[in-house]
């Protein structure tokens, strides 16, 4: 019936005009959570740094360099901290990426919508709402958390290594700081995969997403 009919194209209409207004402020979302992305690194490699000025302050009182078996103990301690807030840093780093990843996703799935409805392109954007992944092994991601994770993990453990009163062989010393500097490093690690997984398993399956058709 053409009443029939013409309630169908305005609610398409409509539902295309949602869709287009959700496209517009994914993307602009996505930009704000990579500026966010670039700011949490630089947050990182700041407080990374700190330490040595410390380090380098505490040199210049004392006119003796101190070596890395017998730090100050403020050294020693600002090593610890910002091991742990490098931590909570690297944490907050990694779930701003799974939102870019989810923002990155619904604009794919939007597209893909408007691609379904015969929209002709000179050229394919992605359109699968299933990329990309949350976690990927190799990725520059991977990698770069990686290497966050290694500075943490080195921090944390020469922290430690020079806070606590340890007996007086050195090889124990050394063993055991290379054991807390590796398990903090593989903690990272694990963080990353695991929070990866499981926020694709709650991502619905492409077969899944319906258009309300």
């Amino acid at each position: 019936m053409p009443d029939s009919q013409g309630g169908d194209t305005v609610a398409a209409s409509k539902e295309e005009r949602y869709l287009l207004s959700e496209y517009d402020a994914l993307i602009k979302l996505d930009g704000a959570r990579n500026e966010r992305l670039d700011r949490f690194l630089t947050t990182f490699v700041s407080l990374a740094a700190a330490p040595w000025a410390l380090y380098a302050l505490t040199i210049k009182e004392s006119s003796t360099l101190a070596s890395f078996d017998s730090l100050p103990v403020p050294v020693a301690a600002a090593l610890l901290l910002i091991g742990v807030l490098g931590a909570l840093v690297v944490m907050m780093y990694i779930q701003v990426w799974f939102n870019i990843v989810l923002y990155m996703r619904a604009v794919n799935a939007i597209r893909g919508y408007f691609l379904e409805t015969n929209t002709r392109l000179g050229f394919r954007l992605p359109t699968n709402p299933n990329v990309p992944p949350y976690y990927a092994k190799g990725s520059y991601l991977q990698l770069g958390v990686a290497g966050m994770a290694l500075v943490n993990s080195a921090y944390i453990g020469l922290g430690l290594f020079n806070l606590i009163a340890w007996p007086r062989c050195s090889s124990l010393r050394v063993f055991v700081f290379v054991i807390v500097a590796a398990l903090c490093w593989i903690g990272h690690l694990v963080y990353f995969s695991s929070q990866g997984g499981a926020r694709e398993g709650r991502s619905p399956a492409r077969g899944e997403l319906h258009w309300g058709k």
